[in-house]
């Protein structure tokens, strides 16, 4: 009896090993909290965290500075130079004499003042004023970088937009592993279950081993599958972190219930709508920009006019001891006549680029309008689906209560239990799936339309 006890009280090898594999499987919670968000709270967090987002946040920056740089050429230039000369070269000795005011009727007497002189120094202090009066391609590239400045805002708007989307995807993905692990546990509760009728059946002598034995296998597979749901949860936890823009990817749990999306509405209305998509938008701005820069490079064919103005300090023995002021103005005029043919090259190159800005511009909006009517069939698809998938579950449940009746009631076996439960199993997960792909397509139309931003946050609409 003694060593009957010892026996008992010390598990075999193999469940040993099962406990192992399992605790590996499970390992500790961590002794952090993980961190919980519903979706208004990762769209905010995305919003300020995601890296991506920031980079388009900071080329827009760019481009309206660069705006500003293309105004301030409307503004006139002014530039100080300050230079130091010595030298007995005879034409810039006489000018710098002259320019100091110094040059005296002696100096006409003997012409070896002029063919040798001594060498003589010169602190030369000049402003110098530029102010264009008529130069079409300032006014041309001013408006083209702040067109250019435009499309970028724009197409900032569309990565918050993109944000969104990705949040919102990723959002679904971790409620939809969190379905599949109530479904795997489920699973495992059935067939714990199914072993226990099959191990109460032997007991009583109306069942047989080999019914234990699949039952067991059955709970070995569960397991298996309540590893990888697990592991599925994780991963997609971790996603959502990536896509809020966490620094670490560590995982983030979702909380509250799943966002309700609204009423599609009909065809016709969402694919006019694709118009409105900042991205189409953005690209519609730059084909403008495309016809600008042709007038831009026509407007070489005219001349250009400026007002140039300099005040000259000439001091020969120091900076400050200034011997003549001087100062002149003027009105210039430059006419480019011929450059080699260059002006109608570029005007040709500027007319093919902005007729490849039209095409690209049409093959965008045409796929824009192909990607709502592709989503808007695929939801009315999952929502035939998920009726579908509804439907089989509740038949499959029912199935397999009365498979287990019968074998209860020792009227049937116990591998159409297992199969009966494992096509349960399956429906399980498919209504999952399809449960997940109406919301994930629900978001694609959103986002293909156009109107996804405005719905998770409406106060970045005034940004659009």
């Amino acid at each position: 009896m003694a060593g009957h006890a010892r026996t008992r009280t010390v598990p075999p090898l193999r469940w040993v090993t099962l406990s192992f594999l399992v605790v590996a499987a499970f390992p500790p919670l961590s002794v952090h909290a993980m961190d919980t968000v519903d979706f208004q709270q990762a769209v905010s967090r995305a919003l300020r965290g995601n890296p991506f987002l920031a980079a388009a946040g900071f080329d827009y920056a760019a481009g309206a500075q660069d705006a500003r740089t293309a105004r301030g050429y409307f503004l006139p230039g002014l530039t100080f130079e300050h230079r130091f000369v010595r030298t007995n070269l005879p034409a810039e000795a006489f000018s710098l004499t002259l320019n100091q005011g110094k040059l005296t009727a002696e100096d006409f007497q003997d012409v070896n003042n002029f063919n040798n002189p001594a060498p003589r120094n010169d602190f030369i202090t000049t402003f110098t004023l530029e102010q264009p009066l008529f130069v079409p391609g300032v006014y041309l590239g001013y408006k083209m970088a702040e067109a250019e400045a435009e499309a970028k805002r724009l197409e900032f708007s569309r990565a918050k937009e993109d944000t969104v989307y990705r949040v919102l995807a990723a959002y679904l993905d971790v409620r939809t592993a969190k379905a599949y692990v109530a479904v795997a546990e489920q699973e495992l509760s059935d067939a714990r279950e199914h072993q226990r009728l099959a191990e109460a059946a032997e007991s009583a002598g109306t069942g047989l081993s080999s019914d234990v034995l699949r039952a067991k296998v059955s709970v070995a597979a569960s397991e298996g599958g309540m590893v990888t749901a697990s592991n599925r949860l994780e991963i997609a936890q971790r996603g959502l972190g990536v896509a809020m823009g966490q620094e670490e990817p560590l995982p983030v749990d979702v909380s509250g219930p799943p966002p309700e999306f609204p009423d599609p509405g009909t065809l016709e209305a969402l694919q006019a709508a694709t118009g409105k998509r900042s991205d189409l938008r953005a690209v519609s701005v730059r084909v403008e920009n495309a016809r600008k820069n042709e007038m831009l490079r026509k407007s070489e064919y005219l001349p250009t006019v400026g007002l140039l103005g300099a005040y000259q300090l000439d001091a020969e023995d120091g900076p400050l001891e200034v011997d003549h002021r001087s100062w002149k103005v003027g009105v210039g005029l430059k006419w480019n006549l011929f450059d080699g043919l260059r002006r109608e090259s570029g005007v040709s190159k500027a007319a093919a680029e902005r007729r490849k800005a039209q095409e690209y511009y049409r093959g965008e909006r045409d796929r824009a309008v192909f990607q709502v009517t592709q989503a808007y069939l695929g939801i009315r698809e999952a929502r035939r689906r998920v009726e579908i998938a509804r439907a089989t579950v509740a038949s499959a449940q029912e199935g397999v209560r009365q498979i287990r009746a019968r074998y209860e009631n020792h009227l049937g076996r116990m591998i159409d239990v297992l199969d009966a439960q494992a096509a349960l199993n399956q429906v399980r997960a498919d209504a999952v799936t399809a449960e997940n792909d109406l919301r994930q397509a629900q978001a694609r139309l959103m986002y293909v339309s156009g109107t996804l931003l405005s719905w998770a946050e409406p106060s970045e609409e005034e940004t659009r």
